[in-house]
């Protein structure tokens, strides 16, 4: 392959900062949204319908990443393929952003043709559309732009663990601005998702302006000038054997994981009786992730990314289990672990603020609770960057194949894949918790839900998605891919470009 010069930490934070902001707006998301507009202290809207928008955004946000993906590996520009899409996404995402966090309007009930519903509803499927066109037009490009900075086998998985890092660290902003106000008297989930876009409508032009300036896209060089058909691009993507694992691996993860993120905060709030400690629970959990990250980076480069994947998923698998039975065991079981105890190591005031504030509430089952979520979070960081790196590979053998440089292809599909994918989870968690008798706005102290509603609820919250999860192990076993598979398919890259362009540059 053309020698490309290697990323300095400078360029690596640079392309990896723009995830921080935007991980501050996946952060609430993917656990504050559905409390921000089903929940009694939210917009109050049905859990089953919100949940429905979500879906239908999902799908709508899928089906236009094959669209990008494709413009931007055809797009060429004297600032490249990539950066053009991302400034222009920029402003429309920021845009979709505040409008779903701070409305312009008051919700209430409208009648359209002898039909009466809540504006909220199509409200939030509107704005969410909006986000996520802004979302794709700059994240798949900017995904492909990530796999084609870097060559090396060893140095992509450096690429997307400086981006992980940067996810990580803005999950964690993001999960302790709430965990912070609470202090100021700011509890609701309406305050956390405020503070958190004024934040991140001034942090992201800037990270995002910096990374377009700083690091290099460098230019295209494909052994085929040529254009493929649409449909011969899906075959060709169809073909490659270990992307298709890895699409179909983690379809089923992301159908977990989006049960998970709808369901998080409803399960501390009803199950754990201590929603207003929600950002006191995401905030170590992030951190271990941020710490964690160092550690699966290292497993990798010894027994490979596939293994180390299956590594994590396991460890993910076994500390799920955990969950349901912190549902069935008795409060009497984690009076030591009572927030009085653990504030007892804040400042007097704080301490004082939080002991008034939380009076009468049993919190035993929270603090045992954030030491598992700790021990499971840990893995949360290699399941995300791990397979990204591996999808930067996958790449390689397509380019072997075609002589063309189609990451923007590789990319859509796959987020659309994910996309639909978790669409389907928000569909599936939200409505079975609607099924098994579970009402979000419902007191979870005066007026709680029943034992067998809650213990569902911990199910689906947990156990279910770490079995879809499992899935990708023996998918994972036999993955071809490896290190000294790959630096086969860059080898005969680099002939096919030698044979395509034989003089050296001199440059």
């Amino acid at each position: 392959m053309s020698e490309q010069k290697k990323l300095s930490k400078f360029q690596l934070a640079s392309y990896g900062a723009p995830a921080l902001p935007l991980s501050m707006v996946g952060l609430p998301l993917a656990v504050y949204l559905t409390p921000v507009y089903a929940d009694s202290q939210g917009f109050g809207l049905s859990l089953g319908f919100v949940g429905l928008m979500l879906a239908i955004s999902r799908v709508f946000d899928g089906i236009t990443d094959p669209v990008i993906g494709f413009l931007s590996d055809r797009f060429k520009t004297r600032w490249g393929r990539r950066k053009p899409f991302v400034l222009i996404g920029l402003p429309i995402y920021i845009l979709g952003v505040w409008l779903l966090w701070i409305p312009p309007i008051e919700f209430g009930e409208v009648k359209w043709f002898g039909i009466s519903f809540n504006i909220g509803y199509p409200y939030l499927l509107l704005v969410l559309m909006i986000m996520y066109i802004g979302a794709t037009i700059k994240d798949v490009p900017y995904s492909a732009w990530g796999a084609e900075i870097a060559t090396d086998y060893n140095e992509r998985t450096i690429v997307m663990s400086w981006k992980e890092a940067f996810t990580v660290a803005g999950s964690l902003i993001g999960a302790l601005t709430p965990a912070m106000l609470v202090f100021w008297g700011y509890t609701k989930p309406t305050d956390n998702v405020y503070f958190l876009t004024i934040a991140i409508a001034i942090i992201m032009p800037i990270l995002v302006l910096n990374m377009l300036v700083s690091v290099p896209e460098y230019p295209v060089k494909e052994k085929s000038e040529k254009p493929l058909p649409l449909i011969v691009i899906f075959r060709y993507v169809w073909a490659n054997i270990p992307y298709r694992k890895l699409v179909i691996i983690f379809l089923f993860a992301t159908i977990g994981s989006a049960m998970t993120n709808s369901l998080s905060f409803f399960f501390v709030k009803h199950v754990l009786l201590a929603g207003d400690l929600y950002g006191f629970y995401l905030a170590p959990y992030f951190l271990s992730q941020i710490v964690a990250i160092p550690l699966w980076f290292k497993l990798s480069r010894n027994i490979g990314k596939h293994r180390a994947t299956m590594a994590a998923i396991l460890w993910y698998s076994i500390w799920s289990c955990f969950i349901p039975l912190i549902t069935i065991a008795p409060q009497a079981w984690f009076t030591s672990m009572e927030l009085t105890h653990l504030a007892a190591m804040l400042p007097s005031d704080w301490a004082a603020s939080l002991n008034s504030t939380f009076e009468g509430i049993p919190t035993g089952k929270f603090g045992f609770f954030i030491i598992i979520m700790c021990l499971k979070g840990s893995a949360i960081g290699a399941l995300s960057a791990l397979p990204m790196a591996m999808a930067a590979d996958v790449i390689d053998l397509d380019s072997a194949q075609t002589g063309k440089k189609q990451g923007g292809a590789y990319f859509s599909i796959w987020g659309m894949t994910r996309k639909l994918a978790y669409a389907l989870g928000l569909v599936v968690g939200t409505t079975a918790a609607t099924i098994v008798g579970f009402n979000s706005l419902a007191d979870p102290i005066n007026d709680p839900n029943s034992y067998s509603s809650l213990l569902w609820l911990a199910c689906l919250y947990s156990i279910i998605p770490a079995l879809f999860t499992l899935i990708a192990v023996p998918m994972l076993w036999n993955y071809p891919l490896t290190e000294e598979k790959l630096a086969e398919i860059q080898a005969d890259i680099a002939e096919q470009e030698k044979e395509q362009d034989p003089q050296p540059s001199t440059t």
